[in-house]
């Protein structure tokens, strides 16, 4: 037997031995729950059962796992998409603005009708062109 829950009211986690407001689980329960979180699950307590989640169909709320209807779940996984591509964009223009200051330093052609500071602007400018649709 294995035992789940929170000693000191903030972290959960299984035991070996019982405790106060432990919830006992058997070793194949645990087996299963932990093979689930490898495969990305979230381990919790729902209705004081432990289970596991797929945290794309749940949502935390005020301390407590509440199911997500579809449109909920498709709108946190967009939300999350975007955030993951808000992070990209951030970085790319990073890079790109240490390369326009050099460009700047050290005007050149790119090409025969472009200069370099031209060609970064223009990816600056469609990152950020990005970056305003996923923000409206």
């Amino acid at each position: 037997m294995k035992y789940y829950g929170t000693k000191n009211n903030r972290d959960y986690g299984f035991y070996e031995e019982n405790f106060e407001n432990a919830i006992e689980i058997t070793d194949e329960y645990w087996l299963q729950l932990l093979e689930d979180q490898n495969n990305g699950k979230t381990i919790t307590l729902i209705d004081n059962m432990v289970t596991t989640i797929d945290e794309k169909e749940y949502s935390l709320i005020d301390g407590t796992w509440k199911k997500l209807t579809d449109e909920e779940s498709k709108i946190k996984q967009l939300n999350i998409q975007n955030a993951i591509r808000i992070k990209e964009i951030q970085e790319e223009l990073d890079s790109i603005d240490k390369k326009r200051i050099r460009a700047i330093a050290e005007p050149s052609l790119k090409d025969e009708n472009t200069t370099w500071l031209e060609h970064y602007n223009k990816q600056i400018k469609a990152l950020r062109d990005e970056l305003s649709q996923i923000n409206n």
